[in-house]
């Protein structure tokens, strides 16, 4: 087995991989699903022309993906993104998912995407590894020296009816603009960096894979240079009414989570979904009148330059 980088010539191999492990048990024949059933088992991995499609999108951005090959086939696969972190993470490999074939699994396919990874952010001088929302097995992770360090909490709340009106101005990236100054106080559901690249995408339409998601409504974001802040509202899949909110800035203040709610009653929305980092989870929960509901993990590696065992 040899770890390499992804091509798009690897897109029908890499499906295979995702399509053995399905978000949840295929209720048809695969080969009687279309692209857009298939994408509802697991995202755009599920088919070969959405997964082209992906993989493009990652290649641009130059966050080229791993993958094992045994005998000329392509076995498993790994997504990461290296860039600054919320604290005290600093900059970090983030892995964004980890699949191995279930044909091929516990043969060390895993343990080779690992190691590479762990070679790559040494390389990077990355102050730790993460991965968010308990992906994959604890038990994987912690055989590599992962350990869980933050719990971000989700405040959910009504947007209220305001009189006052949203100070800050529209703001649209440029296409594979860099990822903002400041730190990702509120959304970190993903590493920062991946984020990022999936909101200049979605704005851009670069994920309309699916007619729902040509028609969906595109993030809308807004900015403030005096209160030092860049914000955007994300449209929550399948509740048009409902937006998950991505804000970035030095220091998040009262008046900043006030215009974040402004902007959230002048764009229509209902309700939002504040996912906040430990620092500024009273502050928010305050002022949205919302008790924090939900826990989101981050599991870390500090890294030593040392591999953990393999499996």
């Amino acid at each position: 087995m040899i770890v390499r980088e992804a091509t798009l010539d690897d897109t029908k191999d890499i499906v295979s991989v995702h399509l053995a492990n399905p978000d949840r048990p295929f209720d048809k024949p695969i080969e009687s699903l279309s692209i857009a059933e298939r994408y509802r088992y697991g995202g755009s991995l599920m088919s070969i022309e959405s997964g082209a499609i992906h993989l493009n999108n990652l290649l641009a951005w130059g966050s080229v993906p791993l993958v094992v090959e045994e005998k000329g086939k392509v076995i498993a696969e790994a997504e990461f993104y290296i860039g600054r972190d919320v604290p005290p993470l600093g900059t970090t490999l983030d892995i964004s998912l980890l699949y191995v074939h279930s044909d091929f699994q516990r043969q060390g396919a895993g343990t080779l995407l690992m190691r590479e990874m762990i070679s790559r952010a040494e390389r990077e001088k990355c102050n730790y590894m993460t991965v968010s929302g308990g992906l994959g097995a604890p038990g994987f992770y912690s055989r590599f020296g992962f350990s869980h360090l933050l719990d971000l909490k989700a405040v959910d709340c009504s947007v209220p009816r305001r009189t006052d009106t949203c100070t800050c101005e529209t703001y649209t990236p440029a296409d594979f603009e860099k990822l903002p100054r400041g730190t990702l106080w509120i959304g970190r559901f993903l590493s920062p960096c991946q984020k990022w690249q999936e909101i200049v995408d979605a704005i851009k339409k670069r994920d309309a894979i699916l007619k729902e998601r040509v028609e969906w409504p595109r993030p809308v974001g807004r900015y403030s240079k005096s209160d030092g802040f860049l914000s955007f509202l994300v449209p929550e899949w399948r509740n048009i009414s409902k937006a998950d909110v991505y804000c970035w800035s030095e220091e998040l203040t009262p008046k900043v989570v006030s215009e974040l709610l402004s902007h959230a009653h002048l764009e229509g929305y209902g309700r939002v979904c504040l996912l906040c980092h430990p620092e500024v989870v009273k502050l928010v929960s305050d002022i949205c009148r919302s008790a924090p509901r939900r826990s989101w993990q981050i599991l870390v590696r500090k890294l030593t330059g040392s591999c953990q065992k393999q499996l």
